[in-house]
């Protein structure tokens, strides 16, 4: 499992490239740990997973879930709401679907499901996020983290990026 260091490290490396800019990561952590609606954002994870609108997924259902029973394979979080996201005229929908939890030998993993996945800038914070509340959550059940893996549906990157994707592959050699 990444350190918080890890999974913060390419954020701060697209952040240095002064064309991007990300939220600062206190504020992505109150986007997906967050309880309410975030003006100025079309959706956010957090209000999604933790509001009453539906039910607190995260609290009510992942966490007791895997407390009575540690086997189970049914520890998820859905972000996609067909009632606010299945429209035609709808272009702003998560990307993000879901999040999976299982405990594997004492440790939780995690897997998130993403729709449609920019890879070179939106990813890095698809990974912040999905370690944020897979850290939540081990300290609630009292377990160390496990692995984190995401399966993209629709990954990409455009070609304005290019020059800046080279950039990141020569720091790594």
């Amino acid at each position: 499992m990444e350190s918080a260091a890890g999974v913060e490290k390419p954020i701060e490396i697209l952040s240095s490239f002064k064309k991007w800019v990300y939220p600062p990561l206190e504020e992505m952590k109150s986007f997906i740990l967050g309880k309410k609606e975030v003006p100025g954002y079309y959706y956010n994870y957090g209000e999604r997973a933790f509001s009453t609108e539906w039910r607190n997924q995260v609290e009510e259902y992942v966490i007791p879930l895997l407390k009575s029973t540690p086997e189970s394979k049914r520890a998820i979080i859905v972000f996609y709401n067909p009632q606010k996201d299945s429209y035609l005229h709808k272009k702003e929908t998560p990307g993000m679907i879901m999040m999976s939890f299982v405990l594997r030998k004492n440790k939780l993993h995690a897997t998130a499901i993403i729709r449609s996945n920019e890879m070179f800038f939106g990813w890095p914070g698809n990974i912040y996020q999905l370690y944020l509340v897979q850290d939540y959550i081990c300290k609630k059940i009292n377990c160390p983290p496990g692995k984190l893996a995401t399966v993209s549906v629709s990954a990409h990157f455009f070609n304005e990026q290019l020059e800046d994707i080279q950039k990141v592959i020569s720091m790594r050699r």
